[in-house]
Order: structure tokens, then sequence, then C-alpha cells
């Protein structure tokens, strides 16, 4: 398995800021490389919720689908994606520090065979992609 990982302290108390993460529709208010995303789904949100995401990689627009695979009230969040034999999946674990919340943001990637050797690769360019995911996440909440 290859990722990385990040952390953030953020200064909503962790209801608020699993309301929005928990919805990967908000992502389009802090994310400038996202401009699409649409629930498949019917009903609430929860485990097995799937969504179309449309954003910019590397200059070119590519959508993908996301499913829900853990939710936790105001705790845990799982999402996982998989595209050309490579799986995606973003963990995020929320708990209270001080007057907000700790939120640690995991991304996992998982491959077989010969793409297995890709994921270094992937992996980095995804950091690129979605190293600031966190700190625009932060700003959005603070200043909404």
């Amino acid at each position: 398995m290859k990722g990385f990982q990040f952390g953030e302290h953020i200064a909503r108390v962790p209801h608020e800021v699993f309301e929005v993460i928990s919805d990967p529709r908000t992502a389009i208010g802090f994310l400038d490389n996202i401009s699409a995303s649409t629930k498949l789904t019917e009903g609430p949100i929860g485990v097995g919720s799937t969504f179309r995401e449309t954003r910019l990689v590397s200059g070119k627009e590519s959508s993908a689908d996301l499913r829900i695979i853990a939710y936790e009230p105001d705790t845990r969040v799982g999402v996982s994606t998989a595209a050309e034999g490579i799986t995606v999946t973003y963990q995020y674990r929320l708990s209270p520090e001080g007057d907000g919340t700790r939120l640690d943001w995991t991304c996992e990637l998982e491959a077989s065979g010969l793409r297995r050797m890709m994921l270094p690769i992937v992996a980095a360019i995804m950091k690129k992609e979605d190293g600031d995911h966190l700190q625009r996440l932060k700003a959005y909440l603070e200043t909404s």
C-alpha cells in the first residue's frame, strides 16, 4: 500500500466538520479543481452512497465514481474510488481537540500485478494535486 497522510486542527466542532466532509458535493465550495459532484443513489448519505465527481487532473477533466465505505457520524468517513486497476481510499478521522476538531486524513492506494509498480508515482501526483485539501477545508469552514 502507498499513500500519504495529513492532519489539521479546525476551529469548528466535529459535527460541523463531519457535515461537510461526509457529503462530497460540498467539495465544490472549497476545492478549485472540482467542477461537479452529483449524488447517484437515493436516500440519506451513508455507507453505500455513491457520487460522481468531475475534476481537473493535470489540466484534463476527469470523472470518477466515489463510494462511501465508512460512515460514523462526527467521528469517521471513508470514501473509495477505483480507476484503471488502482483503488484509492480516503479516510477522514475526527476527534474533539481544544476549541475545535482534529481532522486526520489518509489516502491509501492499492493495486495488484504490474499496477503496483505505478503506486509511488500515482501517490506523488495525488499528493501534489490534493496536498492542500485540509488547508482549503479549514479556510472554508472557519470563514463560513
